[in-house]
């Protein structure tokens, strides 16, 4: 009789470390991490990570890009030319902290740590700018929108929401979601979408 342990596939396998990893960054920071902790949490032997991952960041990274997958998708549904979907955008953002909070903060904190991580960080950062910058000049060009250095303004209000949202789920990952929106609602109309 057999000990050995029912063959996993590839995909399952895959599945299973980024699971496990982002279970386990949800408790402790990116540097507290090991394989041998995601492999644990996974359920598969240590070489089997090796089979998917060139090590630890890599790993990150296939979890910063399924979640930034997610939103992505999220925020290109409905109408480009609606005033709402400068708050829906807002509201995606603000609900991804709430519910992803701890694990945005520990890659954030991975992103302090590893240069290629660092870089798909600030690859989704300007991402953003660039999306939030296209509905600005549209603002502009319609006349709803007062002129202003857009590509600028929008990465300050960018990092803004960054800093702002991290620092509520440092302090309480169940933030009060509404006002955050709110506050950020708030500021982003005041600048980019004045009323008369």
């Amino acid at each position: 009789m057999s000990t050995r342990a029912p063959r996993v596939s590839s995909d399952d396998a895959r599945r299973r470390i980024l699971d496990a990893a982002n279970t386990l960054l949800r408790k402790r920071r990116f540097r507290d991490l090991r394989v041998e902790d995601v492999m644990a949490e996974a359920g598969l032997p240590r070489t089997i990570f090796y089979r998917h991952f060139d090590g630890l960041p890599a790993m990150v990274l296939g979890i910063l890009d399924e979640l930034l997958g997610g939103v992505v998708a999220e925020a290109d549904e409905g109408d480009p030319d609606d005033r709402e979907v400068l708050r829906r955008q807002l509201a995606l953002v603000v609900r991804t902290f709430r519910e992803q909070g701890p694990l945005l903060l520990a890659l954030d904190d991975a992103a302090h740590q590893h240069e290629e991580i660092e870089l798909a960080y600030k690859a989704w950062h300007d991402h953003s700018v660039t999306v939030s910058t296209e509905l600005v000049q549209r603002g502009i060009d319609r006349g709803h929108t007062p002129p202003m250095p857009v590509r600028d303004v929008v990465r300050a209000l960018t990092n803004m929401n960054g800093y702002y949202l991290l620092d509520l789920v440092a302090h309480d990952p169940a933030f009060d979601e509404a006002a955050a929106l709110d506050a950020l609602w708030t500021i982003w109309t005041r600048v980019t979408w004045p009323e008369p």
